[in-house]
């Protein structure tokens, strides 16, 4: 299944009680990404594109085309567009579901540096997933990170977790990071199954895995917790679709110094 097929019907059908207008693209941006958030992490590199009707929709990819003035006009109906390229298809639905009124079940903002943003962003998600693995009785644990993050693995670890991390980056698979294994993202769904707890990014959606990790963590009972930047303004329907905790993470990101605002939405 596409899920992000799925979403972008679903707003198109949800956007008929709001104007027209606020599903109109104002602007666009492409921002090529080199950030490491502390000494303990990895250095990031990546491309984030972003979409804004009422506010911003984003999507992080390996590679996005530079942006083409005859093909991505300003002015058109986000609802409408005729997509070439899947990071803008994601980045323009998210943005569309940016006009819509939502119900996270828990706010929280930091205004600091990157740095301090990191860690807090991080204890969030492993908080949340220990929390899923409570419910259910389970005490410590197995957990996958599909997408790396030092400082979650770091985190779950010292909270007595078995951990194991995939990733698309040759520079980690077949390394450890803070002895968790890494391995390739052709492993990711037999991890998820074989674990109890999966935490990914929001990029599963623009890479099109999405789809086989929901139905790998269905065959096993694995919960879900999703973190996202990539696609923050879809958690509420993740949650929805199946996903256990998906936490948003809206523009401007925490890589940004200032204020940062994540919203939690669980399942019921």
């Amino acid at each position: 299944m596409d899920y992000l097929e799925v979403l972008r019907e679903k707003g198109i059908d949800r956007s008929s009680d709001y104007p027209d207008e606020s599903f109109l693209i104002r602007g666009l941006w492409r921002t090529d990404l080199l950030f490491q958030p502390n000494p303990a992490e990895r250095t990031f590199k990546y491309v984030f594109l972003l979409v804004q009707t009422v506010a911003e929709g984003a999507c992080y990819c390996s590679t996005i085309p530079v942006l083409e003035e005859g093909y991505y006009l300003l002015g058109e109906d986000s609802r409408e567009v005729d997509f070439k390229y899947r990071c803008f298809e994601v980045a323009t639905v998210d943005a569309m579901y940016s006009a819509f009124e939502k119900h996270p079940d828990e706010t929280l903002t930091m205004t600091g540096s990157s740095a301090e943003k990191a860690l807090w962003r991080s204890r969030i998600i492993v908080n949340e997933t220990a929390r899923l693995l409570e419910l259910e009785g389970i005490e410590g644990g197995c957990v996958v990170n599909v997408g790396v993050i030092g400082n979650v693995v770091r985190m779950l670890a010292e909270r007595g977790m078995d951990v194991i991390g995939t990733d698309e980056d040759p520079l980690i698979v077949g390394a450890e990071l803070e002895g968790v294994p890494i391995y390739g993202e052709e492993r990711t769904v037999e991890m998820v199954e074989k674990c109890d707890a999966a935490i990914m990014t929001g990029m599963i959606i623009s890479t099109e895995t999405m789809g086989e990790i929901m139905e790998a963590a269905k065959r096993t009972g694995t919960k879900l917790i999703m973190f996202c930047e990539t696609g923050a303004n879809l958690c509420e329907e993740y949650v929805k679709l199946g996903v256990d905790a998906a936490i948003a993470e809206p523009f401007p990101f925490y890589i940004f110094g200032g204020t940062t605002r994540i919203d939690v939405y669980r399942r019921k």
